[in-house]
């Protein structure tokens, strides 16, 4: 990809959050006011917590379009994505035909984001390369535990989290929860053998 290319790629995907953000500030404000009346410092402060997850985007526009090859920059775009796309969700009210269903698939958005900037932006911080060959196993197995625990949380049987009442539609149900736990420390041990 030419540094032109990724230049307009990084800041295309920073113009997103940001116009995804003001939307969800919106519809944010929207949803409060109709609803019974709250403080507005209540609403303020939400409002600013997320306004600082606008600092990925923009910090990642300006490294991957100055380095392209540089993939801290690209994983600061994804998670200001991620974390815009979330602020987004959770702004709109679930009247949708499948808002179970909906919530049921994203309730494990938080993980990519968190594993990303917990493990791979430490590791390729600054120049975008593993310390040494030594840390490629664990780059890999951070991303085996990232997939699974994203697929235990969809998949786990038992209530949906927001929705008093309601079970998981995705679960599979007759499995006890310990069954995933189990099932990713095999999977994750299996290449230790």
């Amino acid at each position: 990809m030419s540094t032109r290319t990724a230049s307009w790629l990084a800041w295309s995907l920073a113009g997103l959050c940001v116009a995804m953000f003001l939307a969800s500030v919106v519809l944010h404000v929207l949803a409060h006011s109709s609803q019974e009346p709250t403080s507005s410092s209540d609403t303020l402060s939400e409002l600013l917590i997320f306004f600082s997850f606008l600092a990925f985007p923009i910090v990642g526009a300006l490294i991957a379009s100055r380095h392209p090859k540089n993939p801290v920059g690209w994983i600061c775009l994804v998670v200001g994505l991620i974390w815009t796309l979330i602020f987004l969700g959770d702004s709109i009210p679930g009247t949708g035909p499948y808002p179970v269903t909906t919530d049921a698939l994203t309730q494990a958005t938080w993980i990519p984001p968190v594993g990303l900037l917990g493990i791979y932006l430490i590791l390729l911080f600054p120049d975008g390369k593993l310390p040494s060959r030594r840390w490629r196993p664990l780059a890999w197995l951070s991303g085996m535990v990232m997939v699974l625990a994203s697929l235990g949380i969809i998949f786990a049987p038992g209530p949906l989290e927001g929705h008093p009442g309601v079970r998981n539609p995705l679960g599979l149900e007759g499995t006890p929860p310990w069954v995933f736990t189990a099932g990713i420390a095999i999977l994750l041990l299996l290449p230790c053998a």
